[in-house]
C-alpha cells in the first residue's frame, strides 16, 4: 500500500508538471509562425520524453495494482484451503486417535490375560524348581549317606581281615621254632605288614575326613543357595503382585476411556449403546466427509494451479510488451540520430572552407552533442535509480517470503522471479549509466579542447 500511494503521489506531479509545461506550450503554437514552431523542436522531445515517462510510471501502476491484487487473492484462496486441511487434519486426527484408543484398550486387556498366564506359569516354575532342588538335595544326601557306609564297610572290613591275618601270623609264630636268622626275618616282615596297614589305615582316616568335609560344604552351600532362591522368588512374588495390581488399575482406566470414546463416536442417538446400523452409517458419513474434503483440496490446487499459470502467462506477455516497446524506443533513437548525423554531414558539406576553420562550423555541434549526452545520462542516471529501488524491493519481498514459507507459499516462485529480473534490470541499467557518464564526460573534455 506504501508503495502504490508513491506511485500514485509521483503520477499525480509528474501529470502537473507535464500540465504546467504543455499549456504555455500550447499557447505560443497558436500565436506563433511556422518558423517558431520549428525553433521549439527541442522542448517537443522533452514533451515526448515526458509522456513516455508518464506512460511507463501509469503502466507501472498498474502493474503493481495488478500484483497487489493477484496477492490479495492468492493470499484469500491459501488462507481458505489452509482452513479446510486443518480442519480435515483435525477430523483425522480424531478419528486415528479413537482408532488408536481402542486398539490400545485390546492390547492392554491382552496384557492383562498374558500378565494373569505369566503370573500362573511362574508359581507353577517357582513349585517345580522347588521340588527338584528338594529331589536333588535328598538324593546327594543319600548318595553321601551311601558313600559313607560304603567307606565304613571297606575300614570295617579292612581292619577285620588285618586282624584275621595278624591271627594267623600269630598263630604261625607260635607253633613254628624259627632258627635265630628266621625269626629276625619274620618280625622284618611282620613290621613291614603292621606298616603298610597303618598306612593303609591312616589314609582311608584322611579320605574319610576329607569326605566328611566337603560333604558338610556341599549342603551348607546347598542350603545357602535354596535360602538365597526362596527369598528371591517371594521378593518377586511380593513386586510382580503390586506391579500387576497397578497395571491392572490402568488397564480398566484406560479401557473405560477407550468404550467412552467408542459410544461418543459411533452412539449417534446416545442411548448407551452401538449398532452394527450406528456404526455403519456413522463410518459412512465420515468417509463422505473425507472425500468432500479431498475434492475441495483437489479443486483448490486446481484453482491455484490455473491462476499461477494465468499469472505466468500475463506476466510474459508484459515482458514482451516491454521489450518490443524498448526495442522500437531505440530503433527511433536511432533513426533520429542517423537523421542528425546525416543533417550536420550535409551541412557540412555545404560550407567548403569546414576543413581550414573547424571551430567555428563544428561548436554548435559539440554542443548538441553535449546536450544530448547530458540527458542520455541524466536519464541513465534516472533510469539506474529506479532500477536500483526496485530491485531492493524485489530483494525485500523475496527475502521476507523465504523466511516465512508458510504465508508465501504460493508467491514464492513469482517473487524470486521478480527478483531475478529486477536483478538483471539493474545491473543493465548501471551499465548503462557507466557508458553514458563515460560518453559524456569525453564530450565535455572534448567541447573544452
Amino acid at each position: 500500500m506504501k508503495t502504490l500511494s508513491k506511485f500514485r503521489y509521483l503520477t499525480g506531479l509528474i501529470a502537473l508538471t507535464f500540465i504546467l509545461l504543455t499549456n504555455p506550450a500550447n499557447a505560443t503554437d497558436k500565436k506563433s509562425s511556422s518558423h517558431n514552431r520549428k525553433a521549439s523542436s527541442s522542448e517537443d522531445k522533452r514533451v515526448q520524453d515526458y509522456k513516455r515517462k508518464i506512460a511507463d510510471i501509469n503502466q507501472r501502476v498498474a502493474a503493481a495494482q495488478k500484483a497487489l491484487g493477484q496477492a490479495a487473492a492468492d493470499y484469500k484462496a491459501q488462507v481458505a484451503r489452509k482452513e479446510k486441511e486443518l480442519k480435515g487434519l483435525s477430523d483425522q486426527y480424531r478419528e486415528k486417535a479413537a482408532s488408536t484408543k481402542k486398539v490400545v484398550g485390546d492390547l492392554r486387556k491382552d496384557q492383562a490375560e498374558l500378565g494373569e498366564a505369566l503370573e500362573k506359569y511362574q508359581k507353577a516354575l517357582k513349585e517345580k524348581q522347588e521340588a527338584d532342588a528338594k529331589r536333588a538335595s535328598d538324593a546327594k544326601r543319600a548318595a553321601a549317606v551311601k558313600q559313607e557306609a560304603d567307606a565304613k564297610r571297606k575300614r570295617e572290613y579292612a581292619k577285620k581281615k588285618a586282624a584275621e591275618d595278624a591271627k594267623k601270623k600269630g598263630d604261625a609264630r607260635r607253633k613254628s621254632q624259627p632258627k635265630r636268622t628266621d625269626t629276625k626275618k619274620r618280625t622284618t616282615t611282620t613290621s613291614d605288614h603292621q606298616k603298610r596297614v597303618a598306612a593303609a589305615r591312616a589314609k582311608q582316616e584322611a579320605a574319610k575326613r576329607e569326605h566328611d568335609a566337603r560333604s558338610k560344604k556341599l549342603r551348607a552351600d546347598q542350603a545357602k543357595r535354596v535360602a538365597e532362591a526362596k527369598a528371591r522368588s517371594e521378593k518377586a512374588r511380593r513386586d510382580h503382585g503390586t506391579r500387576s495390581k497397578a497395571q491392572r488399575d490402568a488397564i480398566k482406566k484406560k479401557a473405560e476411556e477407550s468404550r467412552r470414546a467408542h459410544l461418543k463416536r459411533f452412539d449417534s442417538n446416545r442411548d448407551g449403546k452401538v449398532t452394527k446400523e450406528e456404526t455403519r452409517a456413522v463410518l459412512a458419513a465420515e468417509a463422505k466427509r473425507r472425500d468432500a474434503a479431498r475434492k475441495e483440496i483437489e479443486e483448490a490446487k486446481r484453482k491455484r494451479e490455473e491462476t499461477k499459470k494465468k499469472a505466468s502467462e500475463d506476466e510474459k506477455r508484459a515482458n514482451d510488451a516491454k521489450r518490443a516497446a524498448a526495442a522500437k524506443q531505440a530503433a527511433e533513437a536511432k533513426r533520429k540520430r542517423d537523421e542528425a548525423r546525416k543533417k550536420a554531414a550535409e551541412d557540412a558539406k555545404k560550407k567548403g572552407d569546414a576543413r581550414r576553420k573547424p571551430a567555428p562550423t563544428k561548436q554548435p555541434q559539440k554542443k548538441v552533442d553535449s546536450d544530448r549526452l547530458r540527458a542520455n545520462y541524466v536519464r541513465a542516471q534516472k533510469s539506474d535509480d529506479s532500477a536500483k529501488r526496485l530491485y531492493a524491493k524485489a530483494k525485500r519481498a523475496y527475502d521476507e517470503a523465504r523466511g516465512n514459507k508458510k504465508t508465501y507459499k504460493v508467491d514464492l516462485e513469482r517473487l524470486e522471479k521478480n527478483y531475478e529480473r529486477t536483478k538483471k534490470n539493474a545491473y543493465t541499467a548501471g551499465r548503462v549509466l557507466v557508458n553514458a557518464k563515460r560518453a559524456y564526460e569525453y564530450a565535455r573534455q572534448k567541447q573544452r579542447r
